[in-house]
């Protein structure tokens, strides 16, 4: 783990991993924070902290790391020249062996530093940031289990969000040249998983700096698998991403009963049959979590009880409403799948959130090729008992209104339902406006 940073740009005066994460008496070094969710991966076996260079950086990392994750009482002990051992706390067997070393000059020297500090039988190594310092567990297992799986490097990474482009620099300042297709482009995190001669071959004679351990690999012609990354997963460079951090610790406290008050999210789909809302919704629900609540699935339960096909639209919506509401009032996060086509239907849902305090997420789904919207309407296969499917004609008819107060478009035939997915669970990371 890569703590050896000075945080310049953070500009708090001390060694990055040492700056306190939280609000109050609670807060802790980033570093902390940052080995506990390291620590959460039972797959691990070692961990090798890399300090700043100066005895003094290294000095005050590893005290912070012993006064935060030590037992009461115990010490830690001392190892060869160089390095120091910090207890964890936890003393069963298999417990993770925590080390701290110095860093160097650069960051491919303090990766170098740590990887020759792990045992010579550990076979698959994970470098990661500490200044990522909230990236969930889940990631860990996930990159570990890719690496098993035969990748001799593997990154989690997310979709880029933003148009990016290129430019040139000029003498009346700079010019764009290109406007790059986001759709092939990732934002790389960490950890970072290899295979362990992988890693060490790569670092081995490696002259130019690189921002990360796949860039190497990448440089002596290795293949990197990717992964889905976590919006979680920021890296803490500025004082906005400090606080961005500090508000998500209460997100993830592991007691329950210490944030009763958690804010739940009702992400509100609007499209036409066909278009791909309800895979979008199954995906963005594993995602958050969250409740499924397709408009669908409670219109077949209401006719199975008694209902006319009739009286569908207002009675399906004003169910799809009370159940929303429910789920919402005790916290829990809800998907409204529909097609929620006009203002009447959108600003009830709008209240629905108000009401329960929720962070409401507008999101219109469409499908910008005819000939592949009209395929799918066609091929659909109904997975409700009793459900008739629309034909192309009764799709067009359908009435979609405009929606300006959409925060979020996604278009099903440019982006993956779990691309999509996973950008929407980044919006929902950032301030409402």
């Amino acid at each position: 783990m890569v703590a050896a940073g000075q945080g310049t740009r953070l500009g708090a005066g001390m060694p990055k991993a040492l700056v306190p994460l939280g609000h109050g008496p609670a807060a802790e070094p980033i570093v902390v924070h940052a080995l506990r969710s390291v620590l959460a991966c039972g797959a691990i076996t070692d961990v090798v902290v890399v300090a700043p260079a100066d005895p003094s950086g290294m000095a005050q990392l590893a005290s912070a790391l012993d006064a935060q994750l030590l037992i009461p009482d115990r010490g830690h002990d001392l190892s060869p020249p160089g390095t120091r051992s910090v207890a964890t706390g936890d003393t069963s067997e298999g417990a993770a062996r925590v080390t701290v070393v110095a860093g160097g000059a650069e960051r491919s020297d303090s990766v170098s530093r740590g990887l020759a500090a792990l045992p010579a039988e550990v076979g698959v190594v994970l470098v990661h940031d500490a200044a990522r310092a909230l990236t969930p567990v889940e990631v860990f297992d996930s990159v570990v289990g890719a690496v098993r799986q035969g990748h001799a490097a593997v990154t989690p990474a997310l979709p880029v969000i933003d148009t990016i482009k290129q430019v040139e620099a000029g003498p009346d300042g700079e010019t764009v040249v290109a406007t790059l297709d986001r759709s092939t482009l990732r934002a790389v995190q960490t950890p970072q998983g290899f295979l362990r001669e992988t890693l060490e071959r790569a670092h081995l004679g490696m002259e130019d700096a690189v921002t990360d351990d796949c860039g190497m690999v990448e440089a002596m012609g290795g293949r990197v698998h990717v992964i889905p990354g976590s919006a979680r997963a920021l890296k803490i460079t500025t004082q906005h991403d400090l606080e961005v951090a500090a508000g998500w610790l209460a997100d993830i406290d592991p007691d329950p009963s210490a944030q009763p008050h958690r804010r739940p999210v009702l992400a509100v789909l609007s499209g036409l049959p066909g278009v791909g809302k309800t895979t979008l919704a199954r995906e963005l629900c594993r995602l958050l979590p969250a409740a499924h609540l397709r408009v669908d699935t409670i219109e077949q339960g209401l006719m199975r009880g008694g209902l006319p096909e009739s009286a569908l639209g207002a009675e399906g919506y004003g169910a799809a409403y009370a159940v929303a509401a429910d789920q919402l009032a005790v916290g829990l996060s809800v998907v409204a799948d529909l097609v929620n086509g006009t203002d009447v239907v959108r600003t009830a849902w709008d209240e629905v959130g108000a009401t329960a305090g929720a962070r409401v997420v507008r999101v219109l789904v469409e499908c910008s090729d005819p000939v592949l919207h009209r395929r799918r309407v066609e091929q659909r296969v109904a997975d409700i008992p009793g459900h008739l499917l629309p034909d192309w004609e009764q799709v067009r008819s359908r009435q979609l209104d405009p929606w300006p107060t959409a925060e979020l478009r996604v278009d099903t035939a440019a982006e993956s339902p779990h691309t999509a997915a996973l950008r929407i669970a980044a919006h929902l990371q950032e301030p409402p406006t």
